[in-house]
């Protein structure tokens, strides 16, 4: 009966040892999606064309803007009738409305076309960060390094990442 509980007991600890020697061996990086954005060919094409998109939102603003400030120039000149004051500020209203609009707008475009690329390339570099990880022997590959505590530097497979991204292109 006293050999029933000791053998339990070693059972345990061989099972206890073998788990935790199994789990030291894992091995766990992470990737900095920032810098898969800033440093990959892909991420820098992506931003090159979110530029462009925010200089011609940029100047669609800018156009409204000076169309607002042409009509005040206007109002403030005078020399006109009180119904045309009139119209013109109706139409100065509607071009402060049409304006906030167009800001608004615009920053939820940009917002969105963001999103939309950060979610493509990283969808994208998926791949190479599989082979990666794979090749590697990494069991778990984290994806927000700011998150963590503390990680070894290591374990950063980001440069392998957009080594790996950028031939695939």
């Amino acid at each position: 009966m006293k050999r029933t509980p000791l053998v339990l007991i070693l059972a345990l600890l061989v099972l206890l040892t073998a788990w935790s020697t199994a789990q030291a061996q894992q091995k766990v990086g992470f990737v900095n999606p920032q810098r898969i954005l800033n440093e990959s060919r892909i991420g820098q094409a992506a931003q090159a064309d979110l530029a462009k998109l925010g200089q011609e939102k940029d100047r669609l603003i800018r156009d409204s803007a000076k169309e607002i400030n042409d009509l005040k120039k206007a109002l403030a000149a005078g020399g006109m009738s009180q119904s045309e004051e009139q119209a013109l500020t109706a139409k100065l209203q509607a071009l402060y409305e049409r304006h906030d609009r167009l800001v608004a707008d615009s920053n939820d475009d940009m917002t969105y076309e963001e999103a939309r690329l950060i979610h493509f390339i990283m969808k994208k570099a998926d791949a190479s960060l599989r082979a990666v990880a794979e090749k590697g022997g990494f069991s778990m590959v984290l994806t927000d390094p700011d998150i963590i505590g503390y990680i070894d530097d290591s374990a950063d497979l980001t440069d392998e990442v957009i080594k790996a991204l950028n031939a695939t292109e």
